[in-house]
């Protein structure tokens, strides 16, 4: 299992950080978890073929996490991009209706051609696919909002959290993970409802027993403090801070 961060940040883009979306590369699947703004331009960049991904996997409807799926849709069908295989989009309760609405909007200009597009809605449980596993779970956010838990064939796993509070949920769905993709919204001394700052981040992966943990989501204000110290008065174990275009293997 390999993860690339396409765009650590939030809503707010910096020339350092764009809006969430990552790919997960398991097997000979790819999967696609959010897709903020400049996702598209990101996969590019990472050098990876955007008609290569299978799964497109969504936390919310927030737009700095799911406006790029228009993008990715409307490129799907230009003719010299047609796909050739298949795609399916997973997402919270409301996931086909947000895709109906989208594709009015759009005059279904980002309707399939020349794939199957299939919309699977998984507010809680989990989907087999073979290559891996895929468990959603129900946090703190927004109402709806997911967390996902992928686990491969060989028992290599990875939690991403999407936008959160601390509750109880992430937690669970994160113990004994190889890798917690956690989002840090903001240093400790800010707290804002539905989101985590850098220690609340470190009592989650403590608590989760997580083996290694990656920091992400930044807000702008996170790059003037020591978001990885602060995160270490509570967790003691590997902490990662994510950039743009970074590649980990799992």
């Amino acid at each position: 299992m390999k993860l690339t961060i396409l765009g650590s940040g939030t809503g707010i883009v910096t020339a350092r950080r764009g809006s969430s979306g990552y790919l997960i590369n398991i097997a000979n699947k790819t999967l696609l978890l959010d897709s903020g703004s400049g996702t598209l331009k990101k996969i590019a960049e990472a050098s990876v073929n955007f008609k290569d991904i299978d799964y497109a996997i969504y936390t919310h409807f927030h737009p700095d996490h799911v406006t790029d799926l228009i993008s990715l849709l409307f490129a799907l069908r230009i003719p010299s991009n047609y796909k050739g295989k298949d795609l399916t989009v997973i997402g919270p309760a409301g996931m086909k209706e947000f895709h109906r609405n989208l594709t009015k909007v759009f005059n279904n200009f980002i309707e399939a051609r020349g794939y199957d597009l299939t919309i699977n809605e998984l507010p809680g449980g989990h989907l087999d696919f073979g290559d891996f596993r895929l468990t959603s779970s129900l946090i703190n956010h927004h109402e709806g909002s997911l967390a996902y838990r992928v686990e491969s064939k060989d028992g290599k796993s990875l939690v991403y959290s999407g936008d959160t509070d601390y509750c109880e949920s992430i937690v669970d769905l994160a113990r004994d993970v190889d890798v917690l993709l956690l989002e840090c919204s903001y240093p400790k001394h800010i707290k804002v409802d539905g989101h985590l700052n850098s220690t609340l981040a470190g009592r989650i992966a403590r608590e989760s027993n997580c083996r290694k943990l990656i920091l992400t989501h930044f807000y702008p204000i996170c790059d003037d403090y020591d978001i990885s110290g602060q995160c270490k008065e509570e967790f003691k174990g590997e902490i990662v801070l994510a950039e743009d275009l970074m590649t980990i293997e799992i």
